[in-house]
C-alpha cells in the first residue's frame, strides 16, 4: 500500500468508523500533494493513488478537488488553533501569547512539513483558512492593545503584516533555518506592535515553551 507521507488526519480519525478513516486517508494524501504541487497541481487521480483507494471512492466523500482542498484547509486551521489554544491556556499577557503562538505555529509546521508547506500555501490561496488565521491573530493583538502593551493601531493592515511575518518565519524553518527562528520572528513582531526592543527581546527569549508536534 502507498501510505501518505503524513497521517495526521488519519490519527485524528483513529477509532472512528471506516468511512471517516477513508475520508481522513484521502485528506492526508491531498495534504501531501498540496504541499508538493500546490492546490492547482494535485489531481484527483494522484490523491486516490497516494491514498491507495479507487478513483470512484473519492467522489463518495468529496464533490471535486476544490471540496477536498477546502476540507483540508479548514481541518488544518482547526487543529493548529486547538493546539495553540492548549499551549497558551492560562496565559493572559498578550506579549507572551504572541511568543507562544508564533513559536508554536512555526515549530509545528516545521515538525510536520506536509502540513507546514500546505499551511504556507493555503494562507495566501484559501480564503477560509486565511480568515481563521486573521481572527486568531486579531484577538491577541487587540488584547495587547487593551492591556496597554501594544501601542501600534490594530487595524487590518497590522493584522495582515503580523500574519505575514509568522508565515515568513514558517517558510524559513521549512527551508532549513534553525529552531531559533520562531523566537526571532516573535521578537520582531513585538517591536512592530510597539513593544520597546529590549522588552521585546526579553519576552521572546525567556523560558516560554513553544508547542511540539
Amino acid at each position: 500500500m502507498n501510505a501518505p507521507p503524513s497521517a495526521r488526519f488519519a490519527d485524528l480519525a483513529r477509532g472512528a468508523g471506516k468511512a471517516e478513516r477513508t475520508r481522513a486517508r484521502l485528506m492526508d494524501a491531498a495534504a501531501a500533494l498540496f504541499a508538493r504541487d500546490g492546490f492547482e497541481g494535485a489531481s484527483v487521480h494522484e490523491i486516490t493513488r497516494l491514498a491507495d483507494v479507487a478513483n470512484g471512492t473519492f467522489y463518495t466523500y468529496f464533490r471535486d478537488r476544490e471540496a477536498i482542498a477546502q476540507a483540508v484547509a479548514i481541518g488544518m486551521a482547526g487543529q493548529v488553533a486547538a493546539r495553540l489554544d492548549q499551549a497558551m491556556a492560562g496565559e493572559t499577557h498578550a506579549a507572551r501569547r504572541v511568543v507562544l503562538g508564533t513559536c508554536g505555529f512555526i515549530d509545528f509546521g516545521a515538525a510536520n512539513p506536509d502540513w507546514g508547506r500546505t499551511l504556507f500555501r493555503a494562507a495566501w490561496q484559501r480564503r477560509e483558512l486565511r480568515a481563521g488565521v486573521m481572527a486568531f491573530c486579531r484577538a491577541d493583538l487587540e488584547l495587547g492593545a487593551a492591556q496597554g502593551h501594544f501601542t501600534t493601531a490594530i487595524d487590518d493592515t497590522a493584522v495582515d503584516l503580523f500574519a505575514a511575518t509568522t508565515m515568513g518565519g514558517l517558510f524559513r524553518r521549512l527551508e532549513g533555518a534553525g529552531p531559533e527562528t520562531g523566537r526571532r520572528t516573535a521578537e520582531l513582531q513585538l517591536v512592530m506592535l510597539g513593544v520597546p526592543p529590549t522588552e521585546a527581546r526579553d519576552f521572546a527569549w525567556d523560558d516560554a515553551a513553544p508547542i511540539r508536534s
